[in-house]
């Protein structure tokens, strides 16, 4: 691990870039944001960056930076939830007002980052926006924000809707998720929460943290900017079954601590009606026997599995 002096102690934003089995070069967050910043000097003055790497093998630390960085090596893997908490607990020793949080495929752009800074210093007087999200297209859709998952269930009668506008701008004050990567979360309002909870090691994650976040009463703010995002999820195929599997006891786990009774119940039919989705995969047959049982028997897990990504 290595750490560079902070020469701009007055900075509020310290970014993680969480990598796993990725080349530095090859994120295309971690290289689209040290791109970004060295070409504007202005906005490098804000931020510092911790890169997580849950790698089985250690890479070089981030070099030529102009800014502070600091590289952890994680071979055992502690998912999301250990990286995040470790940024968390640096952004305060650092005194940062917010934590943006990157996966390895998120691409960021210039006018992004010029809207976080200035989003970001205009809502310090506004202790109710908890978050700072871009809306992250996957495929040509808006998939972040979206409606929160108890809500979704609740409305699986209804005609979808969409949950803000295309054009929205601003503090929302409805229930929504929006995904990790691309977050910026005040630093105060985490800790306020107990940080990321490490049941949600990798999968539901977000969810967890935006649910807890709104029943204390903080709002997410919407920004202008769109990213690309690539989503792991977007070809079942490629998923492997451990993951499946993970996204399944994950959102059951989500929904026993965050739902209600009927909620519980409403959870078992939406597996049970939506159980055709994976049937068009080639894994089909396995997870849509796991998905029947979970639909009976709502399982959760006793300590989170680990597998190869």
């Amino acid at each position: 691990m290595r750490a560079n002096p902070d020469p701009h102690p007055t900075s509020s934003i310290l970014a993680v870039v969480v990598l796993y089995n990725c080349e530095l070069s090859r994120s295309h967050s971690l290289s689209s944001l040290l791109e970004l910043l060295k070409a504007n000097p202005e906005l490098a003055t804000g931020f510092s960056l911790v890169v997580y790497d849950n790698s089985p093998q250690a890479q070089s630390p981030v070099s030529g930076a102009d800014f502070p960085t600091h590289y952890v090596h994680d071979p055992a893997n502690g998912g999301l939830a250990s990286a995040y908490n470790f940024a968390l607990a640096r952004a305060e020793s650092e005194e940062r007002e917010w934590l943006l949080l990157l996966d390895q495929d998120t691409t960021l752009t210039r006018e992004f980052l010029f809207e976080l800074m200035e989003t970001s210093t205009s809502l310090r007087a506004t202790p109710e926006a908890a978050a700072i999200v871009p809306k992250l297209v996957v495929e040509g859709g808006i998939h972040s924000p979206a409606t929160e998952f108890i809500q979704q269930m609740r409305r699986q009668f209804q005609p979808p809707k969409q949950p803000i506008a295309s054009d929205a701008v601003g503090i929302m004050q409805q229930p929504l998720c929006a995904y990790n990567s691309g977050s910026t979360i005040r630093v105060s309002a985490l800790r306020s929460i107990g940080g990321f909870p490490q049941e949600f090691w990798l999968d539901y994650l977000d969810h967890a943290v935006y649910h807890a976040l709104y029943v204390r009463g903080f709002r997410i703010y919407v920004m202008r900017a769109k990213l690309t995002h690539e989503a792991s999820y977007s070809d079942p195929d490629n998923v492997p079954f451990w993951r499946l599997h993970n996204v399944l006891m994950a959102q059951t786990l989500y929904v026993k601590r965050s739902g209600n009774f009927f909620d519980r119940l409403l959870y078992r039919i939406w597996l049970l009606r939506y159980i055709k989705n994976f049937r068009q995969s080639s894994k089909g047959r396995r997870i849509w026997r796991e998905t029947v049982l979970q639909a009976f028997l709502l399982r959760v897990p006793k300590e989170p599995v680990r597998g190869e990504r």
